[in-house]
């Protein structure tokens, strides 16, 4: 902001927040046009016969979405503190959504160390929710799970003591002790560390904010899975 004699405001007094919220959301715009011309790219007859031009679009494809969902989160979070986040709460499948996620991992899997991504459950199995954030949450425990499996990760859907879960596993070495306490999510922000952790919080906040009879959604973390033995990933919600 620039006062009438020219000078700008002294940073002192400037609403950081407002301006980085102000500037996520002009980012997301620039990196939609810039994951728009990557899928114009794509389409190219030229593309579809260099195998290597295929995969490095899929990486910035992929990667840029991945930006995206970041940023979406960032925003999200702070429309959530100011009391400006509209929920979108509808009646949905579970299983199409499921479906509609790993449609977007797909084209990682030749390019990741896990070969195969497994859909189970949820057909005929219906909630209230904001799809969009659950499909988020969803995305980022996929990407996570695809980086440390050794070979599959599985994403499914159950009804569990009345609340709809989905679960993301994976065969990998698990979550690391200090992510995990009695099998809760350790769901803080930790800026003193690489990691934020910003989308286990993301996910812990959103899941709270779904609510029903009394119920709110959670998160959960656990090892050894029963299916592939490794790092588990659980969002229920009422």
């Amino acid at each position: 902001m620039t006062r009438p004699d020219g000078q700008g405001e002294p940073l002192g007094i400037l609403d950081f927040a407002s301006l980085f919220a102000s500037n996520i959301h002009e980012i997301k715009n620039q990196l939609f046009l810039l994951l728009s011309a990557v899928e114009e790219v794509s389409r190219e007859t030229w593309v579809k016969e260099h195998a290597s031009a295929q995969m490095a679009l899929n990486r910035l494809d992929q990667g840029g979405a991945q930006i995206a969902q970041q940023l979406a989160h960032l925003l999200g979070l702070y429309r959530i503190a100011q009391g400006h986040y509209q929920f979108d709460i509808a009646y949905h499948e579970a299983a199409e959504l499921m479906q509609d996620v790993a449609l977007e991992i797909r084209p990682l899997l030749g390019e990741q160390r896990a070969a195969e991504l497994i859909v189970e459950g949820g057909e005929a199995l219906y909630g209230f929710f904001d799809r969009e954030i659950v499909r988020g949450i969803l995305l980022n425990a996929v990407h996570n799970a695809l980086r440390f499996s050794a070979g599959k990760v599985r994403i499914s859907a159950a009804r569990d003591d009345g609340f709809l879960c989905f679960q993301v596993e994976d065969d990998g070495p698990g979550f690391p002790p200090e992510m995990l306490a009695e099998g809760v999510a350790q769901a803080r922000l930790d800026l003193r560390r690489g990691g934020t952790g910003l989308g286990l919080y993301f996910a812990a906040t959103t899941a709270a904010l779904h609510h029903s009879q009394g119920k709110k959604g959670f998160i959960r973390l656990a090892n050894n899975g029963a299916f592939l033995k490794g790092a588990v990933f659980k969002l229920c919600l009422p």
